[in-house]
């Protein structure tokens, strides 16, 4: 539908630009008398008619694109939280599903009376589980589960993660899945940055801190040196990588300027840091 409606515009546009293009035309001839039949004043008048009629098509049309764009953008944010959403259940259901598994294997010693199989087996249990989880407690379960399934993606790759400075959190249930979606973006655009890198340098770090005004999120990774400027990471569509993952960061200002927020980038001495602030009163409103 997009595609014939922009066809369609773009042969209005042609049409009108002729139409006016025979006016001028017709009413410098008439000057001079050139080319003119007794019925010129006619022609003229259907003319501006029909350019009159075109610019009211124009109009719609154009009102037609601008909605059109901004109902793409409202389902592109949409697929974003639904997919972090998603995420979320399954990072539930996985432990819901590995606990079932080690409960059933705990019973099965416990019938057969292996006691110290059953004991090696829970040190063993509770040495992976203190390993791979990591307390986060920022105030807000949804952003602790991002966390804590980010960090768990870059053990599996190998990436080590330094999280500092963790205030406590607050949001409002209409504002919450706009930050897990600002927080999550950037998260992935910092793990993809680093996992091709060799190991000292496969590294992120995030620092969550707040203020009396402002939350404030820094997500930092080391980076080769480039002459990219900071506004072209915010540029839609710009990727510094191949099949056309550009959208993160211009998505990341979006909705953090709808928040009433900024987002800024520092690249210096091979580190690479986005920084968000938030206002606490945009954030926390319901």
């Amino acid at each position: 539908m997009k595609i014939n409606i922009y066809k369609t515009s773009i042969l209005f546009l042609i049409i009108q630009s002729l139409l006016i293009v025979l006016l001028l035309n017709n009413n410098y001839m008439k000057r001079f008398s050139f080319f003119q039949s007794s019925n010129s004043n006619f022609v003229d008048m259907a003319f501006g008619l029909l350019i009159l009629v075109l610019n009211l098509i124009a109009l719609v049309v154009v009102r037609y694109l601008y909605i059109s764009g901004l109902e793409a953008e409202r389902l592109k944010l949409t697929s974003l939280k639904h997919a972090h959403m998603v995420e979320q259940t399954r990072i539930y259901r996985q432990h819901h599903h590995d606990l079932k598994n080690h409960l059933t294997v705990v019973m099965g010693l416990l019938k057969l009376g292996k006691y110290p199989e059953l004991n090696d087996y829970l040190e063993s249990y509770l040495d992976t589980v203190n390993d791979a989880l990591l307390k986060i407690e920022t105030g807000l379960d949804e952003i602790d589960v991002l966390l804590s399934s980010k960090i768990q993606l870059a053990k599996n790759k190998d990436i080590r993660v330094e999280l500092k400075n963790v205030a406590s959190l607050r949001s409002s249930k209409k504002h919450v899945l706009d930050l897990v979606t600002i927080l999550g973006n950037v998260l992935n655009n910092a793990l993809e940055a680093v996992e091709d890198f060799d190991s000292p340098m496969r590294k992120v770090c995030i620092s969550i801190q707040r203020d009396p005004l402002e939350y404030i999120f820094e997500i930092s990774n080391p980076m080769l040196l480039s002459n990219i400027s900071d506004a072209d990471y915010f540029r839609e569509g710009f990727s510094t990588k191949q099949e056309g993952r550009g959208q993160g960061l211009f998505i990341v200002k979006r909705l953090t300027e709808r928040l009433d927020g900024n987002v800024s980038i520092n690249c210096s001495d091979g580190i690479f840091k986005v920084t968000i602030e938030i206002p606490r009163h945009r954030l926390e409103e319901e």
